[in-house]
C-alpha cells in the first residue's frame, strides 16, 4: 500500500504495464471484498502511471480507467506555475 485515507487507497502493484495492472488491481478489491461483511465493497476506480505522490492528498498522474489511452491528467493539491523565471 503506498497511501490510504477514510475512503480510498492507493497500491503498487509493481506490473510493468496498465494492461497488466488492471486485472491484479479487479481481483485486490474482489478478494479484500469478500473478507467485509455487506455492505462494505471496495471497488477498482482507476490506474495512475506514471504517478508523483509528494505527500498526503497532494499528488498527480495519468489517470487511466482502460489500458487503451490514458483519460487525462489528474493533480491533486498541486499548485503549477507557468511563466517566466525570475531574474535578477
Amino acid at each position: 500500500m503506498v497511501y490510504g485515507d477514510t475512503d480510498s487507497v492507493m497500491i503498487k502493484f509493481g506490473a510493468a504495464t496498465v494492461a497488466e495492472t488492471m486485472p491484479l488491481a479487479e481481483k485486490a478489491a474482489a478478494e479484500v471484498s469478500s473478507i467485509f461483511p455487506d455492505p462494505v465493497k471496495l471497488e477498482f476506480e482507476k490506474v495512475y502511471w506514471p504517478y508523483l505522490l509528494m505527500n498526503k492528498k497532494r499528488y498527480a498522474g495519468l489517470l487511466w480507467t482502460n489500458s487503451d489511452k490514458y483519460d487525462y491528467m489528474d493533480c491533486k493539491g498541486l499548485e503549477t506555475v507557468r511563466g517566466e523565471p525570475m531574474r535578477k
